[in-house]
C-alpha cells in the first residue's frame, strides 16, 4: 500500500474531510433507502449522523483518536466545517452508539465502488493484539473484566490484556470483515464468527488457523475452505511441499502489510476508549477510513482536475 495514504498529510485537509462527508453520506441515504430512516423518533438533530461519523473519521486519522483535541482544531480552525459541532461529551456519546452503523457505511462503500467483488472468492486471514491496560492493571480494568482477557501476544512475545482482532481482507488489502474475541482465545477458536455472514470462499491463513475439528462445518454450512499449513505435530495431514508454503506465505504478507498500515497510520491496536463500545466504535471506524484510502486519491485527483483553471 506504499503512497496510498500519502493525501493524508499531502493535500488539503479541508478536502480530504469534504471528499470523505461526501462518501459516507452517500453510503448513510442507500442504507435509509433499504432499511428505512435510522432514527425512528423525534426530530433530525442539526448534527447529522453522518457529520458525527465524518468528524469520528478526522479524529482517529489526524488526531490519534484524542477526541478532544481534534474537537478542539476544528472549533478554532474550521468553524463552519461543522457549524453544529456538540460540546465533547455529547459528542462522545453520539458518535459511541454509531458502531454498527459505521461498518455498515464500511461496507456499502466497498461493494458500491468495486473494493470488495462478487467474483473475488479469495481472503486472507490473520489476527493482532488490541490492548486496553497494561498487563499488570488488567485487573483493575474497567472497560473488559474477566480472565479470558489476559492473553499473551506471541509475534510481540510479550503478555497481552485485551482483545485479539480478527481480519479477513482481499489479497488486493482491502479490509472486509473482522471479529474481536479474548485475548485468551486461541486464534482459530473465533473461526466460525468470522464467517458466520461469508459464503464460497477460499481462505488463506497460517498455521494458527489450521482447525481440523472447525474446517469440515465452514465447508459444508458456507462453502469456505480454510487453506492453513498444517501443524507440525499433526498426524493427520502431510507437510505441505516447500514450494507451496513459500507461495502462500508471499501472498499472506500482503496482510500483513495492511496491518501494518492499520497501526501505523491508524494505531488499530490502540483504541485508547474507556468502554468496550467505545473500543468497537473506534476500531470500526478505523476500518472505514483505511478502506477510504483506497478511494481518496481517485477522489482527489478528480476534484483538482476540475478546479484547474485549463
Amino acid at each position: 500500500m506504499a503512497g496510498r495514504t500519502d493525501f493524508i498529510t499531502d493535500a488539503r485537509w479541508e478536502d480530504v474531510w469534504t471528499i470523505w462527508y461526501t462518501f459516507v453520506d452517500d453510503a448513510y441515504r442507500v442504507l435509509e433507502q433499504h432499511y428505512g430512516a435510522w432514527r425512528r423518533s423525534g426530530p433530525q438533530p442539526l448534527f447529522s449522523d453522518s457529520e458525527a461519523i465524518t468528524v469520528g473519521l478526522i479524529i482517529d486519522t489526524w488526531f490519534a483518536g484524542h477526541e478532544a483535541l481534534g474537537l478542539s482544531f476544528l472549533r478554532q480552525y474550521h468553524p463552519t466545517l461543522f457549524p453544529h459541532l456538540p460540546p465533547d461529551g455529547w459528542f462522545n456519546q453520539r458518535r459511541s452508539v454509531l458502531a454498527l452503523l459505521i461498518d455498515q457505511v464500511r461496507r456499502v462503500l466497498s461493494w458500491h465502488h468495486g473494493l470488495l467483488a462478487a467474483d473475488d472468492p479469495v481472503r486472507l486471514l490473520d489476527s493482532v493484539p488490541v490492548t486496553l491496560a497494561t498487563y499488570t492493571r488488567g485487573g483493575d480494568n474497567r472497560t473488559v473484566n474477566g480472565s479470558e482477557y489476559f492473553g499473551v501476544a506471541s509475534s510481540k512475545g510479550a503478555k497481552l490484556f485485551g482483545l485479539r482482532l480478527h481480519v479477513t481482507t482481499t489479497v488486493g488489502q482491502v479490509m472486509d470483515d473482522w471479529v474481536l474475541a479474548p485475548a485468551s482465545y486461541h486464534d482459530s477458536t473465533p473461526m466460525g464468527a468470522v464467517f458466520e455472514q461469508a459464503h464460497d470462499l477460499l481462505v488463506l491463513g497460517d498455521g494458527a488457523f489450521n482447525n481440523p475439528t472447525l474446517e469440515p462445518v465452514l465447508g459444508e454450512k458456507h462453502r469456505v475452505e480454510i487453506v492453513a499449513p498444517p501443524r507440525k505435530n499433526s498426524k493427520s495431514r502431510e507437510p505441505w511441499a516447500k514450494a507451496k508454503r513459500n507461495w502462500i506465505g508471499r501472498v499472506r504478507r500482503k496482510i500483513e502489510t495492511a496491518f501494518s498500515v492499520l497501526q501505523t497510520v491508524f494505531r488499530i491496536e490502540q483504541p485508547n476508549a474507556r468502554s468496550l463500545r467505545g473500543a468497537i466504535c473506534r476500531i470500526a471506524t478505523r476500518f472505514l477510513a483505511y478502506n477510504l484510502c483506497f478511494l481518496t486519491p481517485h477522489a482527489l485527483g478528480q476534484l483538482y482536475t476540475k478546479t484547474t483553471p485549463n
